[in-house]
């Protein structure tokens, strides 16, 4: 491995080492050699996390005061006899390195789950807490009540990551889309001057006035659909990029935004349960927001995510794989007189079943790293979500994004390469997942046909 500031480089040999070390994982199952045809089982469990509501709102730096509606934290776990993967999703403002490293280590020492196989995403619900840190300076010193509900986080992961092991059961993995542009509005409109005039709050998201351009969306809501072979509903993820953001500043209480009722209006109608996985959502809100609209985005959601559901495509039993990768996100210069720190560590990890991929960033990626990665992704199955495994540098564009202005622009810890290394380092390992599955699938052909061709 080379380093060129804070690029890391891959040397050819390097990345042929690490080719081989997936193709091992996918063929033998971490060393122990077996002949067994894939065979996919899953389990899904949950956790009420609603703390007191005499905990600090992170806007209002008041008491919550009251509970609107409980959230939530829920873990599916896959296992294919070989692999096995946890993936939680939470619904919390953000995630953040240091606490995610702490769930790993917890929930590897409950269930032996691998911490590189462990992916945690948060919905950006900013009508919840934020995810613990953990320890530094000013740890407990604000809000010991929070400090409490947070030490027992870790416990409260590793118990339902137990349970959705135990809940496991033979599954199909199915794929589904649907189209969900109406309640999706990108922030980040483009003035004729080639500027972003940030619109929090559209006065109508369907006109933009003063020759404004409409910023990108991808209306993509992607289902994973997990059922048995009798095709009764497990769990049904579902991933599209929109804030959380619904009834944020009309109520200060805790509540879980839109994905907790979409969730529970997904769960009510299959039974299993419903995760949401938010997608690359740092300049995508809600076209309308409201007690009221909260109602109606969940419900509308919910139904797009239930036509997903029902026109899904199974896909074949396949083999599970994980790459994941630390890189080194330069910061501003503001931020590093602030922090005292040049660079910040993260990571990106990718999770992949045949076809599919699921690749995650940390922080707030704004809309294009979706399609960005999905262009050069060898998968037709390609999920791309933020808020995950980390906070990263917070929000990241794509180079040159951030110079047209707005809130992101001023609000982004990282320099214009940051978007750059993340791109680049998703694309690595989804080639590097694909060059495994072939090499794999060759090994296995020689295996099964004796060596003769």
């Amino acid at each position: 491995m080379e380093r060129s500031g804070s690029q890391v480089i891959y040397t050819e040999d390097l990345k042929m080492i690490r080719i081989l070390v997936l193709t091992a994982m996918l063929f033998h199952g971490f060393g122990c050699a077996s002949d067994s045809a894939p065979s996919l089982s899953a389990g899904v469990a949950k956790a009420n996390i609603t703390p007191n509501p005499a905990t600090y709102n992170w806007v209002t730096r008041e008491p919550y005061g009251t509970v609107v509606d409980s959230i939530y934290v829920r873990a599916l776990v896959l296992n294919d006899g070989q692999q096995e993967i946890a993936i939680f999703s939470w619904d919390l403002l953000n995630t953040s390195e240091q606490g995610v490293r702490r769930m790993r280590e917890a929930i590897h020492s409950a269930t032996g789950i691998p911490e590189s196989n462990i992916l945690m995403n948060a919905s950006h619900n900013h009508s919840g807490p934020l995810f613990p840190r953990y320890g530094g300076r000013g740890w407990g010193r604000r809000d010991s009540i929070y400090v409490e509900w947070a030490e027992r986080l870790p416990g409260i992961c590793a118990d339902i990551a137990g349970k959705a092991q135990a809940a496991a059961r033979p599954a199909v993995l199915s794929v589904g889309r649907s189209n969900a542009t109406e309640w999706l509005f990108n922030r980040r409109p483009v003035s004729p001057a080639d500027t972003v005039v940030t619109m929090f709050r559209p006065e109508n998201p369907i006109s933009l006035p003063d020759g404004l351009r409409f910023g990108p969306m991808d209306p993509t809501l992607t289902v994973l659909s997990l059922h048995d072979p009798e095709g009764k509903a497990i769990a049904t993820v579902f991933s599209v990029p929109c804030h959380a953001v619904s009834i944020y500043r009309f109520t200060g209480g805790i509540a879980s935004g839109w994905p907790g009722p979409a969730c529970k209006h997904i769960t009510d109608a299959l039974g299993g349960e419903a995760l949401f996985l938010q997608g690359c959502a740092g300049d995508i809100v809600p076209a309308r927001r409201g007690l009221e609209a909260r109602k109606e985005m969940a419900r509308f959601f919910a139904n797009r995510a239930l036509d997903a559901v029902e026109r899904r495509h199974a896909l074949s039993p396949a083999r599970l794989a994980v790459a994941r990768d630390t890189l080194v996100l330069p910061l501003k210069k503001a931020t590093r007189e602030r922090w005292g720190v040049n660079s910040l560590s993260t990571e990106v990890q990718v999770i992949q079943y045949g076809p599919l991929a699921v690749v995650t960033l940390p922080g707030e990626p704004l809309i294009d790293f979706s399609g960005a990665i999905q262009k050069r992704s060898p998968f037709p199955h390609t999920l791309v979500i933020g808020y995950s495994n980390g906070g990263g540098v917070g929000y990241v564009g794509l180079p040159g994004e951030m110079d047209k202005g707005g809130y992101e622009a001023r609000m982004a810890r990282g320099t214009d390469e940051s978007g750059l290394f993340l791109v680049e380092t998703a694309a690595r390992l989804l080639q590097e997942l694909h060059a495994a599955q072939n090499l794999a699938a060759e090994q296995d052909t020689v295996k099964s046909t004796g060596g003769s061709q």
